[in-house]
């Protein structure tokens, strides 16, 4: 018998009979062969219902909780970009202000152009660069150079340590380790290292008290064990190993963090900074946060053959990789979507995706161990109990 496990948090008066929307969502799960998987729906209330089916790791014969802990990998840099919007509300930091001085390291970085030829910059990068993604840096996943950058850098006379920028600030999307610098830069503003920051500010007051960079030793029993895709069918069962403790934190792929607690974030946002009278951000804050910044061009994925990534085109629509979006300070901004309104929030890290739908009034969360990012297996069941609960709304 194949294990399979299922969080969903619902509201009993989503549908006539939630126990239909119940057996289809369930459905669609065994139609795969996926490993652990959670799945949520939250609404703007704050009502929530949890069950459970399965264990929490494959050699255990427990029922996993809505508490146990994945790693969230690019989930962290919603987060993180919600943190830098507190320094500009404080006036600590302003979106458009040069971060020459702050980050100097970052701002010297020099740009191989197009033609391979090494430039240095003429723009300086600003917070607003970092958080749209349009600073110039780049993934290996997102971006042929840095894929193939070991061999580059030799035939360009490359001789610098840091990886070079791709562009000038400003002039085109790339998604890269833009938020990891947004860390750095939370932690030269507020004088506190990042895990500190996020407990004082964020992660503590909103009460995700499973939501580390370095998960308390008392709190590992919770985490879940990874799972890694070796075939069409086939999957390799990975033991749980303790995380190495960390001493520098990634703003943009480093948290750990449970079904419950991301949710209690998104509620949050949903509620535009607020949740349960716990406010992380002012309104106007958030509504800036939440405002698309893309003028000139949408996001733009440059699709690249690594072997453990899933990039390549799916279609026009609800693409997780969807050139005809937008990007706000946190997170894209839906423009193209069978189901989502126009303005709705998403975006993944991992196997995990989130939504946020400010016009229907709930959130999604979805979490999955299970690499290579992005599994089209993982993502078209996450489409699925999308698309399953927008045909079942009231």
């Amino acid at each position: 018998m194949k294990k399979l496990l299922i969080i969903l948090v619902l509201v009993s008066c989503e549908t006539n009979n939630p126990r239909n929307l119940d057996n289809l969502i369930i459905d669609e799960i065994k139609k795969t062969n996926l490993p652990p998987v959670v799945m949520g729906k939250i609404y703007r209330s704050g009502k929530m219902k949890f069950y459970s089916f399965g264990p929490s790791r494959w050699n255990r014969k427990d029922t996993i909780r809505k508490n146990n802990i994945f790693a969230v990998a690019s989930l962290t840099k919603a987060i993180t970009s919600v943190a830098a919007l507190q320094l500009v509300e404080n006036g600590q930091i302003k979106l458009d202000d040069p971060l020459d001085n702050i980050l100097p390291e970052m701002s010297t970085i020099k740009i191989l152009n197009n033609n391979n030829e090494i430039i240095e910059p003429t723009k300086s990068i600003t917070l607003r660069h970092l958080l749209t993604h349009t600073a110039g840096f780049g993934y290996e996943f997102t971006s042929p150079k840095i894929k193939d950058w070991n061999n580059l850098k030799k035939k360009v006379g490359w001789i610098e340590k840091s990886k070079p920028r791709l562009f000038e600030a400003g002039e085109s999307f790339m998604y890269g380790p833009n938020i990891d610098w947004v860390g750095v830069l939370i932690e030269r503003v507020s004088g506190m290292n990042l895990e500190d920051y996020l407990r004082k500010y964020i992660t503590g007051p909103l009460e995700m008290n499973s939501t580390w960079f370095n998960v308390p030793d008392s709190l590992h029993y919770l985490m879940v064990n990874k799972f890694e895709r070796t075939g069409i069918k086939t999957l390799k069962k990975i033991d749980f190993t303790r995380p190495k403790i960390k001493n520098k934190f990634s703003g943009g792929a480093g948290l750990f963090s449970s079904p419950d607690d991301y949710s209690k974030f998104l509620l949050c946002m949903l509620n535009k900074g607020n949740a349960d009278g716990k406010r992380v951000l002012k309104e106007s804050t958030f509504d800036k946060l939440n405002t698309k910044q893309l003028n000139k061009f949408n996001q733009i994925h440059r699709p690249v053959n690594v072997t453990y990534i899933e990039s390549g085109p799916r279609g026009d629509k609800d693409n997780f990789f969807d050139n005809y979006d937008n990007w706000t300070l946190g997170w894209a901004y839906e423009q193209n979507s069978k189901y989502r309104p126009s303005g709705t929030a998403y975006w993944g890290g991992w196997n995990n995706y989130f939504t946020i739908d400010f016009k229907n009034e709930f959130a999604l969360i979805y979490m999955n161990f299970l690499s290579p990012f992005n599994d089209m297996e993982s993502y078209n069941l996450f489409t699925s109990f999308e698309r399953i609960v927008y045909q079942n709304l009231d």
